[in-house]
């Protein structure tokens, strides 16, 4: 009995995990650091804003009390290739701890009429930056998006 009582758990369980394509490291390409992002898009279409995506970045083994500021470049040709390089930053910036670790969730709705290929099904490449007060810059490869 107690065993067909764990099937359905067991299958929310596996349904629950993250979709491994939206999570993606964060690597130091000056100072120190390491870090992940993970961008989740959702289907909570608000008003016009087709694309909602729920954004969380780590930052670890940073300095300690270090101010970083995420910022992400859109792509809208999906092909795997970032070509864009303008980053458009995230608000607002973050602090490390005194152990060198830090994290901001962000939000980001986007729709037509503004942003017109942001609608259900659309394709988008994008990768992240994160820049620290100290000069540490950790980034992202490029990764593709898609709008639910």
């Amino acid at each position: 009995m107690a065993g067909i009582a764990a099937l359905p758990a067991a299958a929310f369980v596996a349904f629950a995990q993250a979709d491994p394509s939206t999570h993606h490291s964060l690597t130091a390409i000056s100072g120190q650091g390491t870090g992940n992002i993970a961008v989740s898009p959702t289907a909570k279409n608000v008003g016009l804003n087709q694309f909602d995506g729920q954004v969380t970045v780590n930052v670890d083994g940073a300095a300690p009390n270090t101010v970083f500021t995420a910022s992400r470049n859109a792509d809208f040709n999906a092909d795997g290739i970032c070509t864009n390089s303008t980053f458009a930053p995230f608000s607002p910036a973050f602090t490390t701890s005194a152990g060198g670790a830090g994290a901001a969730h962000y939000e980001v709705l986007r729709g037509p009429p503004a942003f017109p290929t942001f609608v259900e099904g659309a394709k988008f490449d994008m990768s992240v930056r994160v820049v620290g007060t100290d000069g540490t810059v950790l980034t992202s490869e490029c990764f593709t998006v898609t709008v639910k």
